[in-house]
This record gives structure tokens, C-alpha cells and sequence, in this order.
């Protein structure tokens, strides 16, 4: 009896591709002992040897043979050009063999194992609709990306049983970049949304995961030490950022721009905030730009409050969108906007005809309210099941930022206030830590919206768990600020289907819900275009 399924995988460290494919096929099959190479039927090894070899193994197997596989170690994996022959079972074998789980845990160190950087995608087997959209540059049926996922994923395991997530990470990178037209996650002006291979990695993997399910693989991860909180800022606070913290322009000093900061203090000391429209408060506050993020970003974060006591004109509408073109060179409302004229139609023709959910249908049941940004966001919360509260609120379209202070329980993560409802919106003010920050000049469901998605990023913040989806979303598609690493969402808690116990949620670049919505919004857009 073999221990586990490893000791079956005995053979030399100048294994060839074609061994390692067989052994993995077995593998999978359910090999985990000698008794059970009896039950191999043809069709577990077709493809990976001549069938004159492959009666030969089979005879082996039902005598009850340990047969030692000879292999062409020059012949490409898997092909049909070998020899087999019978040596002394595996206990006599020399003990510095190495088994298929030690090599896949040793591929990094081993160049000739990095199979996925020469891995070819076999295109002449997928179907008639992937080859023809290929092609004509065209994005392919659903139905037939899936097929071709499920050929795809096949294929890898002829290399691999259970192939990594960075294996299938270089495998979807070469078909984005050989095929970005067909294959490729992408805004209609052709911008790559987070490397443009997100959906392909998700769909590959999970397909992987469910054919695996039922198996005995394991994932191995290293633990390296966790982060000491507080020492450094790290990527999430960086995240989407060119300008995170620049140097002072060249011809200012420590001393010059924290005397320009006292010049801004005085200014709204005697205009108020109203100052900010003074043509001396706008270059000021664009040459202390770099002072602005040394406050930001010190650690411990300094409180909100005292942000706004030292850049009390940072927090108007004016300072908000200036200062995040300055931190991510996107002129933020005008992005919006665009986006929103361009594709929001487009959204919710999709979640009218291809989303039967009751609580989207509800919404677009609703009477018209004449804002197509609004609605466009209470369909995508409903898609994500998340709550609006979670990122507005509503109050009295006379009430101050005194009494929203006092009457409403407001909390830490930021908010869009609402004042009035969204057919007569009367304005908006924007909530963080508890209290508002600051009111908005243009009353617009649009501008309220693009002014607290900015706070995110001015103030280094998460996007919080209760509405992250759709805030990744705006980033991701309405924005357009589409790092290839780490993102903007916590890690968040979720329940185990193992245990039922309350756990850490993986940390994922793309939120999976997210990724797939962007892409079949991709889809729906091209063929509403055809």
C-alpha cells in the first residue's frame, strides 16, 4: 500500500513531459495504490501514448506489474512517440526520486517544469464561434467562452492535475495579449480594465476548482509574518495613485510652503470658505500640494478634523476634484460624466432584458426619476445586494450640516448625503468620521457622487465592505483607474460552508461579482453594437 498517492509518482528528476502527463492523468483518476492500476481503462490514457503502448501498459497493470515508464525525455509532452518497458518495482528504485507534488513544489527552481510560459492553446479544438471571433477581432458568444474554458482547462491538466492560480495567471496574460480583442476585460474606448485578464483568470480557475472538488489536492501557501500596522503606508493607501506623496517643487522649501499654508488659513479666516473661488487660493493650494499629502499621509492618520483645520479649503467641492487630479491625473467629474453618457443607457437596457432579480426589476418598475446616474447606481447596489444606505443617505432639502450633525446617526466611512430626493434634489453634502466635511456648489446626483468617491482616495480610505462592490465597480468602469495590483476593498469576513465559523475573506485584485458584470457588459454592449 502506497502512502497517500506521492510514492506512486516515483521516477527520475530527468522525467520527461510525456511521464508527467501520464502520471497526473492516474493521479487524477483516482490512483493511490498499487491495486488500483487495475482498474485503468483505455479511455483514462487515450491521447497520451500509441495504442500498442498503451495495451502493453494496461497488460502490466491487470498482472499486477509495477511497470518504470522509459520515455523520450527530447519528445514534446504528451506526444505519441515513446517506448515502455518493465524494470524492478518501485521499492527497489533509488531513493533520490523526486514524485510529480515535489516537482510542482520545486517548478520555480526548476526551469524545465515552468510549463505554462511554453504552454499553446490548442484553438483548433475549440468551437467554430471562438475560432471566427478570433478571427474577426470579435468578442465570442457566452456560451461558447465557457465551452472554450471547460477545453481549456483540460488541456492544463494534461501538464498539471491542479494548476496554481499564477499558472493559470500566465496562461489567461498570453491569450489577452495575443487575442485583447476577443478575450480581453476592456472599456468600449479600448482602455484594459486591471491587466484586461481578470474574467478569463476567474472563470479558468473556478472551472479548475470544480473539476478538483471531489479530490484530495491541496493548496500550499507560505505564511510569511504579517505587517505591523502603523510602520508604512502601504499599497492600498497607493492604490491607483501617480502623485501619492511628490517631492516639493523646485523652486520651494519646507519653510516656503508651510508660509503659503498660513497664507491660505488667513485667507479663509477672513473670507471664509467662500474664499476659495479667489484666484490667489487656487495656485496656492495646487503649489502646496505636496505639503497636503505629507499631512495626509502621516502616521498615526491624522483626524479629519484636523485636516480641515490646517486645509480648510481642501474641503470644498473645488479642492476635493483638484486635489484628486492632482494624486491620480484623472479629472474625476469630467470622467464621470462621459462614462455615464456613453454607457448608461447600455446598463440598464442589460439589467432590464438579462437580470430577472426581483429587487433590480423592483427598481426599474419604479416611475422613471429622470436621473439616469442614480438609477444606474440603485440597479448596480441591487445587483450587488447592497444596501444604498451603505453609501447614501437622505435628509430634508432645507437641512444644514448642523442638523444632519444632530439628526442623523452618521458613521465613520464616507457618505453622500442627499438633500431633498433625487427628482428634486436640492443639494448634497458628504459625510467622513461621523460628521460633514463638506457641502457640494452644483446640486447633481453626479457631482455629489464623483466628490465622495474622491475622499476615498484623497484620505486614504477602504472602500467599506457594505457597499465595495459597487464602489470598485465605479472605479473600475466609470473611472477607469485600473491598477494590475492590490486593491481598494478590505479583506472583510465571511461564513465558512467547511466549518459555518466566521472567517477572513481572501483579498482579491477584482472582486469576482464585479469582474463578471464588467464582462458581460462588454458583451451585451458589442452585440447591441452588431
Amino acid at each position: 500500500q502506497w502512502s497517500d498517492r506521492e510514492v506512486f509518482a516515483n521516477y527520475p528528476t530527468a522525467v520527461s513531459n510525456q511521464k508527467y502527463c501520464l502520471v497526473s492523468t492516474l493521479v487524477i483518476s483516482g490512483v493511490q495504490s498499487a491495486e488500483d492500476l487495475k482498474y485503468i481503462q483505455p479511455e483514462d490514457i487515450k491521447n497520451l501514448l500509441p495504442v500498442v503502448q498503451q495495451r502493453k501498459l494496461l497488460e502490466s497493470f491487470k498482472q499486477g506489474k509495477q511497470p518504470y515508464l522509459i520515455l523520450d525525455v527530447a519528445d514534446p509532452p504528451c506526444s505519441s512517440t515513446s517506448s515502455l518497458s518493465s524494470i524492478p518495482p518501485i521499492s527497489e528504485q533509488p531513493s533520490a526520486l523526486k514524485t510529480p507534488l515535489m516537482l510542482c513544489q520545486n517548478e520555480q527552481q526548476n526551469v524545465s517544469w515552468s510549463w505554462p510560459e511554453d504552454f499553446q492553446v490548442s484553438w483548433n479544438k475549440m468551437p467554430l464561434e471562438i475560432q471566427t471571433a478570433i478571427a474577426k477581432g470579435k468578442r465570442p458568444p457566452p456560451d461558447k467562452r465557457r465551452q472554450m474554458i471547460r477545453i481549456l482547462a483540460d488541456e492544463m491538466q494534461k501538464y498539471e492535475a491542479n494548476p496554481t492560480r499564477s499558472q493559470c495567471l500566465t496562461v489567461c496574460q498570453k491569450i489577452t495579449r495575443q487575442y485583447p480583442d476577443s478575450f480581453a476585460d476592456m472599456t468600449p474606448s479600448g482602455k484594459l480594465i486591471a491587466g484586461g485578464y481578470s474574467s478569463l483568470l476567474s472563470q479558468l480557475k473556478t472551472r479548475i476548482e470544480n473539476i478538483n472538488r471531489c479530490g484530495t489536492f491541496r493548496s500550499y501557501r507560505s505564511s510569511g509574518p504579517c505587517g505591523i500596522a502603523g510602520v508604512k503606508r502601504g499599497p492600498t493607501d497607493m492604490y491607483g495613485c501617480t502623485r501619492f506623496q511628490p517631492e516639493l517643487p523646485p523652486e520651494e522649501t519646507d519653510d516656503t510652503v508651510e508660509e503659503k499654508r498660513q497664507r491660505l488659513q488667513s485667507t479663509f479666516n477672513k473670507y471664509g470658505i467662500n474664499g476659495h473661488d479667489r484666484p490667489e487660493v487656487t495656485d496656492l493650494m495646487e503649489t502646496t500640494y505636496s505639503l497636503q499629502r505629507q499631512h495626509i499621509n502621516r502616521i498615526p492618520a491624522p483626524s479629519i478634523t484636523d485636516l480641515q483645520i490646517n486645509w480648510p479649503f481642501l474641503f470644498t467641492q473645488r479642492g476635493i476634484f483638484s486635489h484628486f487630479e492632482l494624486l491620480t491625473d484623472v479629472p474625476l467629474l469630467h470622467v464621470l460624466e462621459l462614462s455615464i453618457e456613453e454607457c448608461g443607457n447600455a446598463v440598464v437596457e442589460y439589467f432590464r432584458t438579462k437580470v430577472k432579480a426581483s429587487s433590480v426589476q423592483t427598481i426599474l418598475a419604479q416611475k422613471a426619476t429622470g436621473d439616469l446616474t442614480f438609477l444606474v447606481i440603485q440597479l448596480l447596489m441591487a445587483h450587488f445586494n447592497e444596501s444604498p444606505d451603505s453609501l447614501m443617505l437622505t435628509t430634508d432639502e432645507y437641512a444644514t450640516a448642523a442638523d444632519v450633525n444632530t439628526s442623523l446617526s452618521l458613521p465613520a466611512s464616507p457618505r453622500l448625503i442627499l438633500c431633498g430626493n433625487e427628482q428634486a434634489l436640492a443639494g448634497w453634502m458628504v459625510s467622513i468620521e461621523g460628521h460633514v466635511v463638506f457641502e457640494g456648489v452644483q446640486p447633481t446626483f453626479l457631482t455629489g457622487l464623483a466628490a465622495v468617491f474622491a475622499t476615498f482616495y484623497i484620505f486614504n480610505l477602504q472602500y467599506q465592505d457594505e457597499a465595495a462592490k459597487t464602489l470598485e465597480f465605479i472605479q473600475r468602469r466609470f473611472i477607469g483607474i485600473n491598477p494590475e495590483r492590490g486593491t481598494k476593498t478590505g479583506n472583510g469576513r465571511m461564513v465558512s460552508k467547511k466549518t459555518g465559523k466566521i472567517i477572513q475573506k481572501k483579498k482579491q485584485t477584482v472582486n469576482m461579482q464585479v469582474s463578471t458584470l464588467i464582462k458581460n457588459l462588454m458583451d451585451f454592449e458589442c452585440h447591441l453594437i452588431q
